[in-house]
């Protein structure tokens, strides 16, 4: 993925914001402005969760067909989507006067949180793989410590084995937690007006679009 297009999808998700979120004036007054607030939470909601989703998606594909630049790129997209998630989480908890709700809400956010940091080590992983083995530019060169022969085949070998490890313990927390986040977001769903459960569908499908093109599908091989 180009930074060009990266600046793009940024852009438009701040556009979409803008198209979906309730118009504001400047200089609300604090009351007004919670209730405004509050008013967000459907489409901040449907932006969390589109991210969340799309995350779940990108680390279930055929990642180890990819090279180390390839599985970097899902690998940083995933992070950003579970960061954005857990950002829009923490901005939906001040908005909720539910016990219940704040109480499922925070343990979704600490779920982002733990996914979110699992997602940045494999982003590591990839960064220390490039180091060690591929860049004869680094500095670890010219202080001595960069591994022999035998060194190299032997971390090479375990790095490898841990991120293909990470990945599949990634993969089963998505998979082990899908039924408790539907049913969460069913609870919700049925809380929402008709005119709430449209802007949340509207914001869901507007993100979820843009954030699947942060790692568009490549193409089969003719």
């Amino acid at each position: 993925m180009s930074l060009n297009l990266h600046s793009d999808i940024i852009n438009r998700v701040k556009k979409t914001w803008e198209y979906l979120r309730p118009s504001s004036t400047p200089h609300q007054q604090p009351r007004k402005a919670d209730h405004l607030v509050k008013m967000n939470l459907p489409p901040l909601m449907g932006r969390r969760d589109a991210a969340y989703d799309r995350a779940r998606e990108f680390i279930n594909r055929d990642l180890f067909a990819l090279d180390e630049l390839g599985r970097r790129r899902v690998y940083c997209a995933i992070s950003s989507l579970l960061k954005s998630a857990s950002d829009d989480t923490e901005a939906m908890l001040i908005t909720l006067s539910s016990p219940d709700t704040e109480l499922r809400e925070k343990k979704m956010l600490h779920l982002l949180l733990m996914m979110y940091n699992i997602a940045q080590s494999l982003v590591n992983f990839t960064e220390l793989e490039d180091e060690l083995f591929c860049d004869e530019s680094s500095p670890i060169r010219d202080l001595d410590i960069a591994p022999n022969e035998n060194e190299l085949a032997r971390n090479e070998k375990l790095l490898s084995e841990a991120e293909i490890s990470v990945v599949n313990q990634m993969r089963s927390y998505f998979e082990r937690t899908q039924t408790r986040i539907n049913r969460y977001r069913g609870y919700t769903g049925k809380s929402f007006s008709a005119s709430n459960a449209s802007r949340y569908n509207k914001a869901y499908e507007a993100y979820s679009k843009l954030y699947g093109e942060l790692v568009p599908e490549t193409p089969p091989a003719a």
